[in-house]
């Protein structure tokens, strides 16, 4: 194919084609289709599983040579454990200290799991390739299983972090056979839950009324975002989130019945949004 070129002040320049644009790693890792104690290798990555398996979604994903799928007793696999994310196989290692996952597209917007632990473990989530570069997020991933009766591991808790830069790679750190990872959440907007409170409904006319946005999410994460007040139709102020809330008060609320409103937007979050009546006497 002939080359397009430009002719500029008399000297001929070529122009090279542009270089592909690769799309960023987005989607959910569950691990499905994955056999009991296959190993990962490139069934995330166009290619198969240790023992045939694949191949799964092409996010691409890379993982370390350690990372194993486990599939729970009561599917006719080893995993002695319940209660995992969906029914599906969950990532474990049974050798070294860590599991390291590669995102050579970048992940971006979030990424979030489940995990179950019986020793203190970490995900830790770098802008670079095989666990170098800036460290993006440190996740402590305590010890989380009480309770459980005939089995090992019982309880799924959810980590996650929102990104505003791409992340490169995630180490699992840990002892082996002692901490499992379930879905892989990657690349997508985690889900948020709002609670609107008044601290007096009803309230006297000219009396100062606060109220708290209280906002979390299944992913484990503290939601990050800006909160808009409104009274019926009409804006009162947009504020920030901090530690997942936002607060306003106001003390012109106009006699009888309001209906406020409390709406929720975030580059990381999914949108959410409450509301409650507020009534304010004479």
């Amino acid at each position: 194919m002939k080359r397009p070129s430009i002719l500029l002040c008399g000297v001929l320049i070529l122009i090279g084609a542009a270089a592909p644009v690769l799309a960023q790693t987005k989607g959910v890792a569950t691990f499905g289709g994955l056999k009991n104690l296959e190993f990962v290798n490139d069934f995330y990555n166009g290619g198969m599983g240790s023992l045939g398996s694949g191949p799964g979604k092409d996010f691409p994903l890379q993982f370390t040579s350690n990372a194993q799928a486990i599939v729970q007793a009561a599917k006719h696999g080893s995993g002695n454990f319940i209660n995992n994310p969906g029914g599906y196989p969950v990532l474990f290692f049974q050798t070294g200290t860590n599991v390291v996952v590669n995102a050579p597209n970048g992940i971006p917007v979030s990424m979030w799991f489940f995990y179950s632990t019986l020793q203190p473990a970490t995900a830790t989530i770098y802008s670079g390739q095989n666990a170098t570069g800036t460290i993006l997020a440190s996740i402590t991933l305590t010890p989380n299983n009480t309770g459980c009766t005939g089995y090992k591991l019982c309880v799924w808790s959810p980590a996650g972090v929102p990104l505003t830069t791409p992340a490169g790679s995630i180490r699992f750190s840990g002892t082996a056979n002692n901490l499992a990872i379930g879905t892989i959440h990657l690349g997508q907007k985690m889900p948020s839950v709002m609670a609107l409170t008044s601290s007096a409904n009803p309230s006297e006319l000219g009396q100062a009324v606060t109220f708290t946005a209280a906002l979390s999410s299944t992913s484990g994460a503290i939601p990050v975002g800006m909160v808009t007040f409104k009274s019926e139709n009409k804006v009162l102020s947009q504020v920030a989130t901090v530690n997942g809330t936002a607060t306003l008060s106001i003390s012109s609320l106009p006699l009888g019945s309001s209906t406020i409103s409390a709406t929720f937007k975030s580059d990381n979050f999914v949108s959410t949004s409450a509301k409650l009546i507020q009534t304010v006497n004479p």
